[in-house]
């Protein structure tokens, strides 16, 4: 990764955690003081269009490293959509660990960013490639 693509990505995490800290600033202002809450959702609107023109600068600088990111958020976002209904009764993230990978039966070893058992033993995975897939518990070594 270019080191100007990890500067920018630096910055919109930063903008991000700025985001969300208004997001709770929002939510604690009292009912009735309109002018601290329309300031507030300014500023988090402010901060979103940061984000899009800093995006916008990664596609420019290096487009294969936009698509894969674009890749992952879709992917994580997948995976999200899946936990909703789930109960996870293990989760092993490659930041956790340091490794991160899923055993099938047949050998084959998927590497991963996430891995999950459901509490009825199925799995569900995201990929270091960006993809999301779902094994029944049957064909995971454990």
């Amino acid at each position: 990764m270019k080191e100007r693509v990890k500067g920018l990505l630096q910055q919109i995490n930063f903008i991000e955690t700025d985001m969300e800290i208004q997001k709770q600033i929002l939510f604690s202002i009292p009912e009735g003081n309109r002018e601290e809450m329309k300031k507030v959702v300014g500023t988090i609107a402010a901060h979103k269009e940061q984000i899009k023109k800093l995006r916008a600068r990664i596609k420019q600088v290096d487009p294969e490293e936009y698509n894969r990111i674009t890749m992952l958020e879709q992917a994580t976002e997948r995976f999200r959509q899946l936990s909703e209904n789930k109960k996870w009764v293990e989760v092993v993230t490659l930041n956790e660990t340091g490794h991160c990978s899923v055993m099938l039966n047949d050998g084959s070893c998927i590497e991963c960013l996430v891995k999950a058992r459901d509490d009825k033993g199925n799995w569900t995975v995201l990929t270091l490639e960006g993809e999301t897939k779902q094994y029944p518990g049957g064909l995971v070594r454990q």
